[in-house]
């Protein structure tokens, strides 16, 4: 059963400087945009971090994107920005990833309104504007299925798009696990949107059985998979629901 907020609150204010807050980034701290790069923070979410940050041992985003894209978007330089799934931000690309993008744009080309973001170290397509969302995914996933395999990456899913990314990508668990123990945080929360963060999630399940409090929050809006809020111990509404939570911290 899904706890109101305001125990979500109470479990974390209790611990603060033991605690961490990690929060990933599109459609969690901004709203879902057409394009990812129209997307952009809530109006109030630089204050509420910049407020947060004192006050806990650790304020981080955990995003797909590139880490440098969500600083200059955040502005908050407390927060502490993990990029590409916690990608090292000075490890070289793959070798693999010239066919990697090669494979995605020709995907992309079979798409109409599909469009390839290039991240450096990981290729994404989208495909939001396509006219036909459902055979576009079936398109993509069917060509991006076999490029994973021919190039020996992964391939990562999310709302209205595909990732091909290193297959020794860390994730965001692995991340959030990381530095929960090397810090030796008491208490962990972390809110999400999309499937990627069924794998957050999963870390703050082993983290829980190690002792840690947790909190794991849904951040709710029409495309958010179900399995997600299920396995959420809290569920907010859109961006501006985590902010109105993240301000009571």
């Amino acid at each position: 059963m899904a706890l109101p907020p305001e125990k979500v609150v109470e479990r974390l204010r209790r611990l603060r400087r033991r605690a961490g807050i990690f929060l990933d980034f599109d459609g969690t701290l901004s709203d879902i945009a057409p394009r990812p790069e129209l997307a952009r923070p809530r109006p109030e979410a630089q204050r509420v971090l910049s407020a947060l940050a004192p006050r806990y041992a650790l304020v981080a985003v955990v995003s797909a994107r590139p880490a440098e894209v969500v600083r200059s978007l955040l502005l908050s330089p407390d927060v502490q920005v993990f990029g590409l799934y916690g990608l090292s931000e000075s490890a070289p690309p793959s070798p693999q990833m010239q066919p990697a993008r090669e494979a995605a744009a020709a995907a992309a080309r079979l798409v109409e309104g599909a469009r390839v973001e290039d991240k450096g170290r990981s290729v994404a397509v989208h495909y939001r504007e396509a006219a036909d969302p459902a055979r576009a995914a079936a398109v993509l996933s069917e060509r991006l299925s076999a490029a994973a395999a021919a190039t020996g990456m992964a391939l990562i899913a999310g709302k209205m798009v595909f990732e091909l990314a290193p297959r020794d990508v860390p994730g965001k668990g692995s991340v959030i696990e990381r530095e929960c123990r090397s810090r030796a945080l008491q208490g962990c929360l972390f809110a999400g949107d999309d499937l990627a963060d069924l794998d957050a999630f999963s870390a703050l399940d082993r983290l829980q059985r190690e002792g840690l409090t947790v909190a794991k929050v849904a951040v709710r809006s029409g495309e958010t998979p179900a399995e997600l809020i299920e396995a959420a111990d809290a569920v907010v509404d859109g961006p501006r629901g985590l902010m109105e939570l993240l301000a009571r911290l």
